[in-house]
């Protein structure tokens, strides 16, 4: 996804009311919590930054955009709850970006986020698994659904995100449409898109997880790295593939 210049925390935690049908991840619905999604809030020298999305995958460890990490210094994480009101908050100082992450063209954006304490899995705070490390078909598979959450924009215009966690569903794309949109490197993004009711992430859902149903499991297979400038509901939306950095993942994580 493009970012749309910093701008000051106070100027992204507004209030908005929410219908059950609503534009926060464009034409999304009210998502039932998922434990492992993370609110990622990121902050630079002088206090300025922005928000996104993540994934817990250990104890330890949030997996994002790269885009989230580079230039910040500070994140502020927020878990436990599909309400942004009840979410826990924690605050690290410490993330790796991937050392061939592409500004321009969003290659290799993906990132680790390390919390200074270890997390006590509950019902409410739990990781997403990732694919094996030896798992030979590059995931998703074309045509493969798969879930998106976040508290993102309604459209790129939007200054508030939104008070509840927001899903949608998106079926991934062949590469030649990918291609259409973005500037992509084969196989390491893949696009995903809903045809039926343009569900869409936005501004704010920058690193949240794709997540498939992989032989009877849930694993984390992409990572919200790409959008057009106006989080357009006729576009795919571009995704890290988690499965071409498994390796560079565990070197940074031993998972």
């Amino acid at each position: 996804m493009k970012r749309f210049g910093l701008f000051t925390v106070l100027c992204v935690l507004g209030v908005q009311a929410l219908a059950d049908r609503t534009p926060r991840i464009i034409n999304g619905h009210t998502a039932p919590h998922q434990p492992y999604n993370a609110y990622v809030q990121y902050l630079n020298a002088q206090n300025a930054g922005f928000f996104g999305g993540g994934s817990i995958i250990s104890d330890r460890h949030i997996i994002t955009a790269a885009q989230n990490i580079l230039g910040f210094v500070r994140w502020d994480i927020g878990l436990g709850s599909n309400m942004f009101t009840q979410l826990s908050m924690l605050t690290t100082t410490t993330a790796t970006a991937h050392p061939n992450f592409n500004s321009a063209n969003r290659a290799n954006d993906i990132g680790i986020i390390t919390l200074v304490n270890s997390l006590v899995f509950t019902t409410t705070i739990a990781p997403i698994a990732l694919p094996a490390l030896n798992e030979v078909t590059q995931l998703p598979l074309e045509n493969e659904q798969g879930t998106i959450v976040g508290f993102g924009f309604t459209t790129a215009a939007s200054t508030a995100r939104s008070d509840f966690l927001l899903r949608a569903f998106q079926r991934v794309t062949n590469d030649a449409r990918c291609q259409q949109f973005y500037q992509i490197t084969l196989p390491n993004h893949f696009c995903a898109e809903d045809t039926v009711e343009r569900a869409n992430v936005c501004n704010g859902d920058i690193g949240a997880g794709f997540v498939t149903n992989v032989r009877g499991n849930n694993l984390l297979t992409g990572i919200a790295s790409l959008i057009t400038h106006g989080c357009d509901m006729q576009s795919p939306t571009g995704y890290t593939r988690i499965s071409a950095f498994r390796q560079w993942i565990q070197s940074v994580t031993q998972i």
